[in-house]
């Protein structure tokens, strides 16, 4: 016992270390880190992005647009359909900043920044994300930007004159393919081990927009037709009413109603919806509670628990004295190795996770029954 407790804390390499203040707010480690991170953001993307560019990418910008254009087409598209575009800024800046925060905190700036100044400096550095403080505001970022645009999503639809019409969402290709055609198409090529975004029309490759079919209500020509004509009839609202309204309309769809009496069915029936829609509107909101918090704590676990391995696989070496400590030390550093390879996976794993699960929210939100 007397060994471990010799050791160092465990604790010290993940905990947050004030370094100087800034009025009443201690300026810590992690927010250092945090400044760091967005720096690098605004620094690698402006640059790699300034301007389009009709040539095939090559190195860095060439791996940082695989990542983006996987996650438009791979992990967005398939949940927000129509709304992607509108979204995509926020969920690829979400992305790459939990993505930074992570990578950073596998590099140990703290031992190298303590021998460069000889034991000076210590404790600079470490990941930003394992400090709830940090995942705590990023939760809450979300949480805000979630319902504000479903809020924003009822009020445009009010003032375009198509709330309700849930309409068909089909993509379709650059040549006005059908959209259950172009599917297939999609789904006959992957078959041929091509990319899964190929479609059928190669030249929809050349305007990936118009392929996808960003409306809201494309369909047959049919629908399209009676579709029209519906929106036609229908009243558009000003943006002072359509504000205004919006929030009761998307807490009146935030739960379902079951006993809704559908049309020609006795009105009788709201007597039985308003109760089971009472209960199952604050089941919704305490649900809509939960999610940030798992969303911040998820984030937060993962990455402190890793960080504290590691310091008390470091901490068995110091432990003990003596051959003993090289017996345990060859394979302790093994470990350690493994693990570090590990995190990496993980600072990759866990920027998706939250960004996925986001992306559900968020398309959640916006769904037309909001």
């Amino acid at each position: 016992m007397q060994l471990f407790l010799a050791a160092e804390d465990p604790l010290e390499d993940v905990l947050p270390h004030g370094y100087f203040h800034i009025g009443p707010m201690w300026v810590t480690n992690h927010m250092i880190m945090v400044l760091v991170a967005a720096l690098l953001m605004l620094l690698i993307f402006p640059r790699l992005f300034k301007k389009p560019q009709s040539d095939p990418p090559t190195g860095a910008k060439n791996f940082f647009e695989s990542i983006l254009e996987f996650l438009r087409v791979e992990v967005f598209r398939p949940a927000l359909k129509e709304h992607t575009d509108r979204f995509v800024p926020f969920l690829w800046t979400m992305f790459f900043f939990i993505l930074f925060c992570n990578l950073l905190g596998c590099i140990p700036f703290p031992s190298f920044f303590e021998l460069l100044t000889l034991g000076h400096v210590t404790h600079l550095g470490g990941a930003a994300t394992g400090n709830v403080s940090t995942t705590a505001a990023l939760a809450i970022c979300a949480f805000f930007f979630i319902h504000v645009h479903g809020i924003d999503t009822v009020a445009r639809a009010l003032m375009d004159g198509t709330y309700g019409q849930h309409g068909h969402h089909e993509e379709h290709t650059s040549n006005g393919t059908h959209g259950h055609e172009a599917a297939h198409d999609r789904e006959h090529m992957r078959g041929e081990a091509l990319p899964a975004d190929v479609p059928g029309d190669l030249r929809a490759l050349g305007n990936p927009t118009a392929h996808y079919g960003d409306d809201q209500f494309v369909g047959h020509s049919h629908e399209a037709v009676a579709l029209a004509a519906i929106t036609h009839e229908q009243e558009k609202m000003t943006p002072v009413k359509a504000i205004l309204l919006a929030l009761p309309i998307y807490l009146w769809n935030f739960a379902p109603h079951p006993f809704r009496p559908k049309k020609g069915e006795s009105q009788l029936m709201w007597l039985a919806d308003i109760p089971m829609f009472s209960l199952l509107f604050v089941l919704e909101i305490i649900g809509a509670a939960i999610k940030p918090f798992a969303l911040c704590v998820r984030l937060f676990a993962n990455m402190i628990s890793g960080h504290i391995l590691l310091a008390v696989l470091i901490g068995l070496i110091v432990g003990v004295r003596g051959l003993a400590q090289l017996a345990v030390g060859v394979p302790v550093a093994g470990l350690d190795l493994g693990i570090q390879l590990l995190e990496l996976f993980v600072a990759f794993l866990q920027a998706y996770i939250f960004t996925f699960l986001t992306t559900l929210f968020i398309a959640s939100a916006v769904a037309p029954e909001h």
